[in-house]
């Protein structure tokens, strides 16, 4: 009886640590393949048959579906061009180019991942065909919960978020050149509650 209880609780401790430690190992190496660009973040080889076995597990963990090389890339960003966190409450200015693609939408999400719905009547994402644009292609767009003329994302509620800058079908999402794109800044202007 009692080599059994030993084998049971040297099992159990040993589960629990490999647990731990899987959990660990998946939280630190969440950096690994990640390309900054000003306050915009992207893993382009996550979707990749080859992406490191650390991207794979994360991403099977947090169950989030990733684009293939040649399909698009995914640029988020949970801070502004000055380092703050983005902010619901808050204005914000995104203004300039993206780089080449067929289409780019842009999406605010909560911490969580789930969509921020501004309200009826306001859609909750910009499209790259809706966009006003500037002589040189490049843009600005209005963020946050105040309306403002021109192109204007809505958020709502109160709370960190993450903005998603997501390109189709763009050469950005090939192996080479992701870390000298030039992408969108990010500033803060006002904020309603202080």
């Amino acid at each position: 009886m009692r080599l059994a209880f030993l084998v049971f609780l040297t099992l159990s401790i040993a589960l629990a640590l490999g647990g731990w430690t899987a959990k660990l190992a998946l939280e630190e190496s969440s950096e690994i393949g990640t390309v900054r660009v000003g306050p915009w973040n992207a893993k382009p080889f996550a979707g990749a048959p080859g992406a490191d076995p650390y991207s794979k597990a994360f991403l099977s963990r947090v169950g989030n579906l990733t684009l293939g090389i040649g399909e698009g890339i995914v640029f988020l960003a949970e801070r502004d061009s000055a380092g703050a966190e983005l902010r619901r409450e808050c204005n914000y200015r995104i203004e300039g180019q993206t780089p080449l693609a067929r289409v780019f939408t842009l999406v605010p999400y909560t911490d969580d991942g789930r969509l921020i719905q501004p309200g009826e009547g306001r859609a909750g994402w910009l499209l790259s065909g809706d966009l006003l644009r500037a002589e040189d292609n490049g843009f600005r767009i209005a963020l946050g919960p105040q309306a403002r003329p021109g192109n204007w994302l809505a958020t709502a509620g109160d709370g960190g978020f993450i903005l998603a800058l997501t390109l189709y079908d763009t050469p950005a999402s090939s192996a080479s050149g992701v870390a000298s794109l030039a992408l969108p800044t990010i500033q803060r202007e006002t904020c309603v509650n202080g």
